[in-house]
């Protein structure tokens, strides 16, 4: 985790360089006075741009450190570009029909080159099966005047009512429940349908093949849809797994909400409603004092909604005063915060959090023991907060639907409880489980048959991220031994499974390629394999991890090769491993990386500890040419730990020959550099031929300096090369008489810039 950066540290890297800095949406002028403290002016040409919405803000920005900036007003989109804009989200592809084309002027007039006016109104259409003449003209006629002389926040209600207006009631009620987040949140999609749910905003009707799920999943697309949220965390197949809400359409939802008394929001600008009987939903954020729940209010019996941040957690009130309380969400909670949880006998969905300081100090939250009456609970959501054990009334529990929990320890007594827990719930979508020693092998045989799961996760820690951090050492232990019988095809529904094993075996991975759902893998394997674990095309069933689009392998061995044509879909991987451990088993970095077509982000985190730095070197390098290889070259981070734990060069000592008699065994290395030339040969020695002596030149190519710009390889039979253009200083490898060369390392980015060689006497 990188240090954070202090002002005093900024300052200083600022003093000795030109900068250029853009800052967005600045709504005062008070942060930009903040942020303006730490601008230092260098005399080096340096550059800041800011945006806002207000002409004020703007002036403040351009008068500050004795420069006189200028004010850019952005100019609205010309009508050929509103056009394209409006035409293309309605239509696609294809063209606008003559008879809506006189229609569609007007109304685009009516935006006046606004984008998000424009892309508001064309949603309208975009969702309707048939696009008519008198539809069109009604929404026209529907827009107010008053956008043609102004185009502030107060216009942009008048454009984004007229698609709240065309709303079903229900897909409403979801929209406006928006309001009780913050601004620039991200929301799980997940969360935020369970959230839907236990309020009961969505409702399915008689006859409906729809689950509440389902339905609550058709809702978010449609707000998609509409333009009303925007889609993030997009998977392979376009799915997005969570989404923000532009902040102009939040001011228009929080305005909606505040007039229809849907949410009640206390952030330390607002004063207590003075009905507080009317208040339904109440989200308390930075409220203290006289901004808070008055200590008069002993009772709010129509709240079915609280959320409760970090920033007003210390001013919250007792649980009692809320007795009919669905939801229930407290960021940074302790357990004096939660007294009283399980007299809330109408909670349906419970989250809390641990500010992280306690949740890695293993500070723990004692549930009380009588969690069990809450016999209408469907979301118990504990994942971000570290619980001392699993009080035994789990087991009365019957409508759970998603158990997430991380627990300080587990023992014996917690395997009796889960298990008599899961077989009382028959709809379960969701189960996580996080423990240091976490042992669910009492599991693997067990008759449970979750028909409508998920998601999965079983592992000592919460983020597969976490397994580098400072200090930490690889797992001995693991939850499960192997993978359990019952993760089969026959979980239909499962899309996530994220699980840490003893050991995989190629059968369990071809279980896993067989899944049709499946989006998300995230894999742990304590004992590495000892022979690569093949990632094909294809099973015997079809297309292998047809639908997989992120995948995270953690092992101290990478233990996977990905072969021509495997994972179609993927575009996100993960991949922790030992660099000394995988060389010691399997000899090289040749995981397949450029078989995988789709493939947008590469993310590796190797462990250096007791490897050299060559080998840790020739590891990037492996991976960074496999990478460059790909048709479709996907970016690659790939970040060293433990790097004051390696070898020292002073203590590197010649590899020993790994010798492979069997033709079977043979392993080949590279090619290395770039893949921009035209020339490419093998060479295959003879059964009794050997290398004797390799020499080249090196020199300058396109500005670059001390590359391999030749090679020539000699054996006691031939001579091969030269190989390349030539031009530079030559080189030949050292070599005494009666040796021969017996293995070779390099260095690569684009282009071959470093080779060497082992000799060993014969």
């Amino acid at each position: 985790m990188a240090a954070p950066c202090h002002a005093s540290n900024f300052i200083v890297v600022m003093c000795k360089c030109m900068y250029l800095i853009v800052i967005d949406d600045i709504w005062d002028e008070q942060p930009w006075k903040l942020i303006n403290c730490v601008l230092f002016e260098n005399k080096l040409g340096s550059r800041v741009i800011t945006t806002t919405r207000k002409i004020d803000v703007a002036k403040s920005c351009c008068s500050s450190n004795d420069v006189d900036g200028i004010v850019y007003e952005l100019q609205p989109l010309s009508y050929g570009d509103s056009e394209q804009l409006f035409y293309h989200k309605i239509f696609g592809k294809d063209g606008c029909p003559n008879e809506l084309k006189v229609v569609s002027k007007r109304i685009l007039e009516k935006c006046e080159g606004w984008p998000l006016g424009i892309i508001t109104i064309a949603s309208l259409f975009a969702n309707k099966p048939t696009q008519t003449k008198d539809h069109w003209y009604s929404v026209y006629n529907s827009i107010s005047t008053g956008l043609e002389n102004n185009r502030g926040v107060k216009d942009m209600r008048l454009i984004l009512s007229l698609s709240y207006r065309d709303m079903p009631s229900q897909l409403r009620a979801c929209l406006l429940y928006l309001s009780i987040f913050p601004e620039d949140h991200i929301i799980a999609r997940d969360d935020l349908i369970q959230r839907w749910i236990a309020e009961d905003l969505v409702r399915g009707r008689q006859g409906d093949s729809l689950s509440l799920y389902e339905l609550g999943d058709k809702y978010f697309n449609e707000l998609i849809n509409r333009s009303m949220i925007q889609p993030s965390d997009l998977d392979a197949l376009g799915r997005a797994h969570a989404c923000k809400v532009h902040d102009l359409v939040l001011e228009f939802i929080n305005f909606l909400s505040a007039e229809e008394g849907f949410v009640t929001i206390l952030n330390g600008r607002q004063s207590f409603p003075s009905e507080p009987d009317s208040i339904h939903r109440l989200s308390l954020r930075n409220s203290k004092g006289k901004d808070g729940i008055p200590k008069v209010i002993n009772r709010l019996p129509h709240v079915r909604t609280l959320v409760v941040s970090s920033g007003a957690i210390d001013s919250m009130p007792s649980l009692s005063i809320f007795p009919a309380l669905r939801v229930l969400e407290l960021e940074h909670c302790t357990t004096h915060n939660i007294r009283g949880v399980e007299s809330l006998v109408h909670l349906r969905y419970l989250r809390l959090s641990q500010e992280s300081h306690y949740y890695y100090h293993d500070v723990c939250i004692k549930l009380p023991e009588g969690i069990g009456k809450l016999l209408f609970l469907q979301i118990l959501d504990l994942k971000e907060a570290r619980i001392k054990e699993l009080p035994s009334t789990v087991v009365q529990f019957r409508q759970l639907r998603v158990l997430e929990i991380s627990l300080r320890k587990w023992d014996k007594r917690c395997d009796k409880r889960l298990l008599q827990c899961l077989s009382n719930v028959k709809q379960l979508e969701a189960l996580c489980i996080f423990a240091p020693d976490l042992s669910l092998d009492f599991m693997l045989r067990a008759d449970w048959a979750p028909r409508y799961l998920q998601r999965f996760a079983a592992s000592p820690r919460v983020r597969t991220e976490a397994i580098l951090r400072t200090g930490s050492v690889w797992a001995e232990l693991s939850p499960f031994s192997t993978l359990p019988r019952w993760i089969n095809s026959s979980l239909s529904t499962l899309s996530d499974l994220s699980i840490m094993v003893r050991t995989l075996e190629q059968a369990d991975l071809d279980i896993l390629a067989d899944f049709l759902l499946l989006r998300s893998v995230d894999l742990e394997v304590v004992k590495a394999t000892r022979t690569r674990l093949e990632i094909k095309s294809s099973t015997g069933h079809g297309t292998a991890f047809r639908c997989l689009g992120n995948l995270k392998f953690a092992s101290r061995a990478v233990g996977l090769v990905f072969r021509p044509g495997a994972m179609q879909k993927l575009q996100k991987l993960y991949l922790c491993f030992e660099v000394a451990e995988t060389e010691d088993i399997h000899g090289d970095f040749d995981l397949g990386l450029e078989n995988l077509t789709s493939l947008k982000t590469v993310n590796v985190e190797v462990d250096c500890r007791c490897a050299r730095l060559w080998e840790v070197e020739a590891a990037e390098a492996a991976l960074r040419n496999a990478t460059n290889l790909n048709p479709n070259p996907p970016t690659l981070d790939l970040k060293w730990h433990f790097q004051e734990e390696m070898l020292s060069d002073q203590e590197e000592e010649i590899p020993e020959d790994r010798q492979e008699n069997k033709k079977e065994d043979q392993r080949s290395a590279g090619p290395w550099g770039g893949r921009y030339g035209t020339a490419y040969k093998t060479i295959q020695l003879g059964p009794s031929e050997y290398l004797i002596k390799v020499s080249g030149t090196i020199g300058s190519f396109s500005g670059l300096h001390n590359l391999i710009t030749s090679l020539t390889f000699v054996t006691n039979a031939a001579s091969y090369g030269p190989f390349g253009e030539g031009g530079g200083d030559p080189f030949v490898v050292p070599k005494q008489s009666n040796s021969t060369i017996v293995g070779f390392f390099g260095r690569a980015g684009v282009f071959l810039d470093a080779i060497g060689f082992y000799v060993r006497p014969l």
